[in-house]
């Protein structure tokens, strides 16, 4: 679908860009460019049925090409599509194992699964989504991932102010704004736009910036980014935050071939501006961004945290034990805890989270059923194939019927007697079977199926 400009946005952005406008809009209206991450978390990750031919510079996981949302290694969590330019916010966030990081707008999960996989799935990793519908994707993209270290939250940063003051050490805000740089890729959201909802949206983001400032603790960093060129919702935005804040300055930031310095015309000429950056797409190889680093004076100190009490009682640590053993090379151990009948291995067990709206702490495991734990395929997309006594590799048409729903009949006694085994193909874990008699009996989640 070709991209068709309304003349406020080109009149604006004539007058804002001058002689170059002309080449913005050409590139707005050509075609985008496709590309997608690996994740290292999962076994021989390299392992994908795309070209690996062309990396991007600025990513050590990411490549430019086109995901097929059916192929296993999409299934499987070893890709995640994501534009070009979005994956440099976490590059520049670029949290460690220790720490504690806050995603305030973190839906669909691209820049949520990009931080867990430089964390290693370590330390802590908050990911926020306002809206009820889009925090349920956000989680289903962690799940597929093998994400274990992240709590999902369905909150108004706002939410966060009382409890989690002065809590993390490194927040994104990836605000919600006019979406003016994605135009190319989502042709119909040009319908959307005006300078009432610029305006509307460069408003909005002031409070979440706000409340990130109140969240972020002293000698940490917080990331401000967008997928729009407008100056209200970039470098105005920020100018106002570093007035507002003056224990706030802005940290150089590398940038690579094509990026350019934030515009101190375009933010009330505050020279500091410049370390901000911008990639435009008649210069830049992806879509339209902002973003920048900011920094907190000050040191930090270490938060006082009362877990929440122990749940698991001694008969589920029995029928832990006894899946573990027949099904298992470990038993998990890791911050266990029960919600109704659900067993998780939590991200945190810190009381201040039941004061939010959480959709899933760290690793759900599992459900007891009729004095049995029967495991979620959250637990084998987490699971490296050594953890698992057996596992079974599909063939073609296995694969195909097995996604499709159907139970799997085998012309021959299989070298396991286990119930539980994982089920891989083309060598990629994807999901549980359940073994009985010659049969791979289907537990492929309803909602996965195809």
């Amino acid at each position: 679908m070709t991209v068709v400009l309304s003349e406020e946005f080109k009149n604006k952005y004539q007058r804002l860009m001058k002689d170059r406008s002309k080449k913005l809009f050409d590139a707005m209206e050509s075609d985008s460019l496709d590309a997608f991450r690996l994740n290292p978390l999962k076994a021989n990750y390299k392992n994908v049925n795309l070209s690996l031919d062309n990396p991007i510079e600025y990513s050590k996981i990411g490549y430019y090409g086109n995901v097929d949302g059916n192929d296993i290694d999409h299934l499987a969590g070893y890709v995640y599509s994501q534009e070009p330019s979005a994956m440099y916010v976490a590059e520049l966030l670029a949290p460690t194992e220790n720490d504690t990081v806050l995603d305030l707008c973190a839906a669909p999960g691209s820049k949520t699964t990009y931080l867990a996989n430089i964390m290693h799935s370590d330390g802590l990793l908050v990911s926020n989504e306002i809206n009820y519908k889009r925090a349920k994707v956000l989680s289903s993209n962690i799940e597929r991932m093998g994400i274990t270290n992240t709590v999902v939250t369905n909150n108004s940063p706002k939410d966060f102010e009382k409890d989690f003051e002065n809590y993390f050490d490194k927040i994104l805000v990836d605000a919600p704004c006019s979406g003016e740089g994605m135009f190319r890729k989502d042709p119909e959201s040009v319908k959307y736009w005006s300078q009432e909802y610029v305006e509307s949206c460069a408003n909005r983001q002031k409070h979440i910036l706000d409340s990130a400032y109140k969240l972020l603790k002293p000698g940490g960093t917080l990331v401000y980014s967008t997928c729009t060129f407008s100056p209200e919702e970039n470098e105005q935005n920020i100018d106002y935050f570093l007035n507002e804040y003056s224990d706030m300055s802005l940290a150089d930031v590398k940038k690579y071939s094509g990026m350019e310095d934030g515009k101190p015309e375009w933010g009330n000429g505050n020279q500091e501006l410049t370390k901000a950056l911008r990639m435009f797409p008649d210069q830049f190889s992806g879509e339209g961004h902002f973003m920048c680093k900011l920094v907190k004076d000050g040191e930090s100190s270490e938060s006082k945290i009362k877990t929440l009490p122990n749940t698991i009682k001694k008969d589920d640590q029995k029928l832990i034990e006894k899946f573990s053993k027949e099904n298992l090379n470990f038993v998990p151990d890791k911050n266990l805890f029960k919600v109704n009948e659900f067993l998780f291995s939590a991200a945190s067990l810190d009381r201040r989270f039941k004061k939010l709206h959480v959709m899933r702490n760290g690793l759900k495991l599992g459900e007891f059923k009729k004095n049995r734990l029967e495991p979620d395929i959250a637990m084998i997309l987490a699971t490296k194939p050594e953890r698992l006594k057996a596992i079974y590799d599909l063939d073609e048409s296995q694969f195909k019927k097995y996604l499709h729903g159907e139970t799997i009949i085998l012309d021959h006694e299989p070298d396991f007697s286990n119930k539980w085994i994982g089920l891989t193909y083309q060598d990629k874990l994807f999901s549980w079977g359940r073994y009985s008699n010659k049969q791979i009996k289907n537990v492929y989640p309803k909602g996965l199926r195809r």
